[in-house]
C-alpha cells in the first residue's frame, strides 16, 4: 500500500472488502501479548505498530477520493474499542493517529502534498495547549509546548493549536500549525507521560523552539470553511462535512468502551469457575447478588454504547445534509459525558466482583481497570460538567465549555 505524491493509494481491486472491525479483532491477541511492553516503553510496541500499518487500519479514515477507505465515525469508534480490548493505551494512540492522518489526507493539495511524500506519514494533534506563531517573511516562526501529544512517538507531523500574532506581538487569530516531528532540530519530544493508565499512548510533550513553518502549514481558524460552506463542496465525504468539536470527546471515549468490555468478558468468564472466599458459594455464579451486579454492569456498558451511537448519528448521517447546531453539539457532549459515567460505574462494579485478586500485577484486569479509571478523568469527558452544559443549552444559558461556546438553536432537537 503506497501513497503517491498526488495522494492516491494503490490497492488490488481483487482484494476482499475492508472490514476494519474484523481486522482489529484479529489483532487483539497481539495487542494483549504486548500490552505490558507498551506500558513499560510508553509507546506502541514495534510488532504491534507494524501490524497496524500493514493491516491498513492506520489509513481507515483517509478519504476514498484519494484512495483510502473513508470509514465513518461509528466504524472508527468500534475499531478503536476492539483494539482496546487488547491494549487501551495502544488503541488510544491509534485512534488519534488514524483520525488525524485521515483529516490531513483530505486537506487541499497545497497542504497535503507537503505532508505526504511516501504514503507512510502519520499525524497527531494537540488542541488543549496553545503555542505562538510569529509572522516572518515567507511564513511563521512557531514556538510552544504541547502536552498530552498522544501518538507523537509514531507521528511525522503534529497539528497543534497556536495563537497567531501580529507584528506587535498581539494575538489576532488562532490556527493549526502543522509541525514536523522528525529531522527538525528546533522540535523535540519530552518524555513527560508518566501516569497510572493508558501508558502505551505515549502522550508526551511536543516542544517547538522558533521553528520556521511556511504559510501553507499554518491553517488560520478565521480562514477555515464553516459547516455551511463545507456542505457546498461537492467532493467532500460525509465525515469531512461534520463539525470538529464532537470529534474530540468521541475519540477519547472509544478506548474506554473497549476496556470496559474487556473487563466484562473476563469477569463473566471466571464467575462460573471462581468461588467466593469466606462465603457459602462454590462459584460466584451461585450468588444472585453477584449475578445481579454482572447484569447491571453489562447494561451500563450497553447504555454507554447506545448514547455513543446516538451521538455519532449526528456526525455520520445528519452532518452531510445540514449544519449541526450548537444545541446538538451540546447534546453530543452530554451523551459522551453520560456514557463515560456509565462506563466508570461498570468498571467499579466488575472489579468488586473480581475481588482483590483482580488487582494483582499479573492479572490483566487491573490494567484494564487502571486504563478505564484514568481515561474517564479526561476533561473532555467530565460527566457532571457535560450534563451541566446540556442543561444550560436547554435553558438558553451561556456555555460553560471553552471548546463549545455556541450552544444555541434547539429547534431541530426539541
Amino acid at each position: 500500500m503506497t501513497l503517491r505524491t498526488h495522494l492516491t493509494f494503490e490497492y488490488n481491486q481483487d482484494d476482499p472488502p475492508f472490514d476494519p472491525i474484523a481486522v482489529a479483532k484479529s489483532l487483539r491477541p497481539l495487542l494483549l501479548a504486548h500490552a505490558e511492553q507498551a506500558e513499560q516503553e510508553g509507546r506502541i510496541p514495534q510488532p504491534v505498530f507494524d501490524a497496524l500499518r500493514t493491516s491498513g487500519l492506520l489509513r481507515m479514515m483517509v478519504p476514498k477520493r484519494v484512495g483510502g477507505f473513508g470509514c465513518n465515525m461509528i466504524t472508527h469508534l468500534r475499531t478503536i474499542a476492539e483494539l482496546a480490548k487488547g491494549c487501551a493505551g495502544t488503541a488510544w494512540s491509534f485512534g488519534l493517529l488514524s483520525g488525524c492522518t485521515g483529516t490531513a489526507a483530505g486537506l487541499p493539495p497545497e497542504i497535503s502534498k507537503t505532508l505526504f511524500k511516501t504514503g507512510e506519514e502519520l499525524l497527531c494533534s494537540v488542541t488543549s495547549a496553545v503555542g505562538k506563531a510569529r509572522p516572518v517573511p515567507g511564513g511563521y516562526r512557531v514556538s510552544g509546548r504541547w502536552g498530552y501529544g498522544s501518538g507523537c512517538m509514531h507521528a511525522d507531523w503534529a497539528m497543534n493549536t497556536v495563537a497567531v500574532l501580529d507584528q506587535n506581538g498581539d494575538e489576532v487569530d488562532r490556527a493549526f500549525a502543522i509541525i514536523p516531528l522528525k529531522n527538525s532540530p528546533e522540535v523535540h519530544i519530552e518524555h513527560t507521560w508518566k501516569v497510572l493508565g493508558v501508558k502505551g499512548s505515549g502522550s508526551n510533550t511536543v516542544v517547538a523552539e522558533d521553528v520556521f513553518l511556511p504559510e501553507n502549514l499554518i491553517m488560520r481558524h478565521s480562514q477555515m470553511p464553516t459547516q455551511a460552506q463545507l456542505l457546498t463542496f461537492p467532493d467532500l465525504e460525509a465525515r469531512e462535512r461534520g463539525p470538529l468539536e464532537p470529534v474530540f470527546p468521541l475519540g477519547v471515549l472509544a478506548p474506554t468502551l473497549g476496556a470496559a468490555e474487556a473487563l466484562l468478558e473476563r469477569v463473566q468468564e471466571k464467575m462460573t469457575q471462581r468461588s467466593v472466599v469466606a462465603w457459602h458459594y462454590d462459584r460466584q455464579s451461585d450468588s444472585q447478588i453477584l449475578v445481579y451486579q454482572l447484569g447491571e454492569a453489562a447494561m451500563e456498558i450497553d447504555s454507554a454504547w447506545l448514547h455513543i451511537e446516538k451521538a455519532t448519528i449526528f456526525m455520520d448521517e445528519v452532518a452531510p445534509t445540514r449544519v449541526i447546531t450548537g444545541y446538538e453539539k451540546a447534546l453530543i457532549q452530554a451523551n459522551c459525558g453520560y456514557a463515560m459515567q456509565q462506563l466508570r460505574k461498570a468498571g467499579e462494579r466488575l472489579m468488586d466482583i473480581a475481588g482483590p485478586g483482580g488487582f494483582a500485577d499479573s492479572n490483566p484486569l487491573q490494567r484494564f481497570w487502571r486504563d478505564l479509571s484514568f481515561a474517564s478523568r479526561h476533561n473532555y469527558l467530565n460527566s457532571r460538567l457535560s450534563l451541566e452544559l446540556y442543561g444550560r443549552a436547554r435553558l438558553g444559558q451561556p456555555s460553560n465549555f471553552e471548546l463549545l461556546e455556541d450552544i444555541g438553536d434547539n429547534a431541530s432537537s426539541a
